[in-house]
C-alpha cells in the first residue's frame, strides 16, 4: 500500500541524498512525498530483480538513483559499488510505473550492451 505510513521512516535507508532532495515532483498528479518515497522503493525492487539473472550480486539501495516523471517513465541512474554493471554491460532500457488504487505497480527491463569485440 502507498499510504501506510511507511515512506518517512524508510526515506533515509532507501534513498541516496539525491533522492532526499528531489523528492516531491509528483504532487502536481497527486503523489505525495511520502508516497513518491514508496514508488522509488517498488521501482528500485523492480530494477533490482530485472538485473539479477544477470548480475548475481546483491545491490543496495544506495547503488541506483531512481527519478520517476508523472507519464509514468522513470529514469535509472546505476552506480554499483562493484562497478559490475559497467563490467557486464548493464543497461536499464526502461522503467516504469502506474497508481492503481492505493498500490504503485512497477515494472523494469533490463539487458546487456553489446560490445565491439571482434
Amino acid at each position: 500500500r502507498i499510504d501506510d505510513g511507511r515512506g518517512k521512516r524508510i526515506a533515509r535507508k532507501i534513498l541516496t541524498e539525491n533522492e532526499q532532495k528531489n523528492l516531491g515532483g509528483l504532487e502536481e498528479i497527486g503523489v505525495s512525498s511520502e508516497e513518491e518515497v514508496m514508488l522509488r522503493f517498488s521501482l528500485k525492487e523492480s530494477v533490482y530483480k530485472a538485473m539479477h539473472p544477470i548480475l548475481c550480486q546483491y545491490v543496495g539501495f544506495q547503488e541506483a538513483e531512481i527519478t520517476p516523471f508523472p507519464d509514468g517513465t522513470a529514469e535509472v541512474m546505476l552506480n554499483l559499488t562493484s562497478n559490475a554493471h559497467e563490467q557486464l554491460g548493464i543497461v536499464v532500457q526502461s522503467a516504469s510505473w502506474k497508481k492503481v488504487g492505493d498500490f504503485f505497480l512497477t515494472s523494469a527491463s533490463v539487458g546487456v550492451a553489446p560490445t565491439n569485440d571482434v
